[in-house]
């Protein structure tokens, strides 16, 4: 049994005084139980809140800092997604003026195909006629296509695109897009004709703007001097990373005047193929003709066709550009035919570019070329198809203004997959981001429910117990009756 002293006695019966103390005024009980039903109340509110509109926090009380990071976090959000709508729309810019593009290009690959068409010996000046107006009405269409291509006002293709796509979300995340004129007054070929070729390339003969060209070494088909050649000097030039191509073309051999002659016939040696014996006459005309069947029945060997010029003269012609090496037999002379003396004739290149050429070194004589040459723009809308010489020169120009094209069209997919990738970017971190801030913000139901609960328990007992509470000084009037 426990044991008090009577100290401890007094002080029990007087805190029991205290408690079993009945008042009127003053309902402590109640006023607890009231304060803990409005406490309930607001939690219950606020968990409500919570619950309807699905956000832990509501307002600034619920979380000051957590709101604060969130705020930044949306901000941060919300340009994020901008600037993916601005790359989309940079996107889609270029693929309309890709689009255009490509359909200047399949313009100008028939401009060439109507080239070749010209160029060949068998028409006429009015068939020349015809597809010159065709090659123009080609033009117009480029022109037509640049003109009409643009993107929110923005015109595409004309040379004066020249934008700043804001791609990120601070100041510098940005890309420039620029895209140079297609007008066929603006693209073409920049081109430099070499006479022929005179000697094998050395380190240091041939500087092509700021570039040196290499060595050149045997194109491995001409029978002589092979790594002289217009195709082995090109191959060194197209190696050397340049900013031009280098394009051979056909070694056509010169005439010279018929002499009366006595020969009665002989063989021709070309590229170290003899010729079966060719029939010479005062015929010279047939002398020709004899030459051209015994020459062309060897070209598989040789590399080298053989025709009749307008006057009648024989004329070699090895199409790809190799040197041609001819030598005469007994009984028969050059001047039978009208044809080029014995040796060797080398073919010349072409440069081509897309910018002006400056020719240098110590030697580019070597490459049939002339040291401080440059060049201007040959433009596309300059070419004229009405002949066959004309229509030949065209060539380089078409394949200078397509080159130009695909150019563009390259730089243009480089952007392109830029902004996809950035596109890419940007939405990851749009999602890392929101799935942040739904941490911070969004209300966790589960979790949410079970709070709810508890507190509809709290508010229904503290209801309950206020009751009990304000039914306690009722016992007063049993002290009173």
């Amino acid at each position: 049994m426990l044991h008090m002293t009577p100290c401890q006695n007094k002080k029990l019966n007087k805190e029991r005084e205290i408690n079993m103390s009945m008042v009127i005024n003053t309902n402590a009980s109640a006023l607890n139980a009231v304060q803990n039903l409005e406490r309930n109340k607001l939690e219950l509110n606020t968990s409500m809140q919570k619950l309807s509109s699905g956000l832990k926090i509501n307002g600034a009380a619920d979380d000051s800092a957590n709101l604060a990071i969130a705020t930044r976090m949306a901000a941060q959000i919300g340009s994020l997604i901008q600037a993916s709508a601005n790359a989309q729309a940079g996107v889609s810019l270029i693929n309309i003026a890709d689009g255009a593009l490509n359909s200047i290009a399949e313009s100008i690959t028939s401009l060439r195909a109507l080239a070749i068409q010209a160029a060949n010996g068998t028409l006429t000046s009015t068939d020349r006629a015809s597809i010159n107006a065709n090659a123009e009405s080609y033009l117009d269409q480029i022109n037509s296509v640049v003109a009409q291509t643009n993107f929110n006002g923005l015109n595409l293709l004309d040379g004066t695109l020249n934008t700043t796509l804001q791609i990120g979300t601070q100041a510098g995340d940005t890309l420039d897009v620029k895209i140079s004129s297609a007008n066929t007054a603006d693209i073409g070929s920049v081109i430099v004709l070499g006479d022929e070729v005179s000697g094998n390339l050395r380190l240091g003969d041939l500087v092509i703007d700021s570039t040196n060209v290499g060595p050149s070494v045997s194109d491995g088909l001409s029978y002589t001097y092979s790594d002289a050649s217009a195709i082995a000097i090109a191959n060194a030039i197209n190696t050397s990373g340049a900013n031009v191509q280098a394009v051979v073309n056909p070694n056509i051999t010169d005439t010279v005047s018929f002499e009366a002659s006595a020969n009665s016939g002989g063989y021709m040696t070309i590229n170290g193929v003899n010729t079966s014996e060719i029939s010479i006459t005062t015929d010279l005309v047939s002398n020709v003709q004899n030459a051209i069947v015994a020459i062309n029945a060897k070209s598989t060997e040789t590399g080298v066709e053989a025709s009749a010029d307008l006057e009648g003269k024989l004329v070699l012609t090895a199409p790809d550009g190799r040197n041609i090496t001819v030598n005469y037999s007994a009984g028969i002379d050059n001047t039978d035919l009208g044809a080029v003396a014995a040796g060797t004739v080398t073919g010349s290149i072409t440069l081509t570019s897309s910018s002006p050429i400056t020719i240098g070194g110590s030697s580019p004589d070597r490459a049939g070329l002339i040291g401080g040459t440059t060049s201007d723009l040959a433009s596309l809308s300059s070419i004229n198809l009405g002949n066959q010489s004309n229509a030949i020169a065209a060539l380089p120009v078409i394949d200078g203004a397509l080159n130009t094209i695909s150019n563009y069209r390259a730089d243009l997919g480089a952007i392109e997959n830029l902004l996809y990738s950035t596109i890419e970017s940007l939405n990851n971190s749009a999602v890392n981001l929101l799935e942040a801030k739904s941490q911070i913000m969004d209300t966790d139901f589960a979790v949410e429910m079970a709070n709810f609960a508890k507190l509809q328990i709290l508010q229904q007992a503290s209801t309950t117990i206020l009751a009990y509470a304000n039914a306690q000084p009722q016992n007063i009037l049993k002290l009173l009756s």
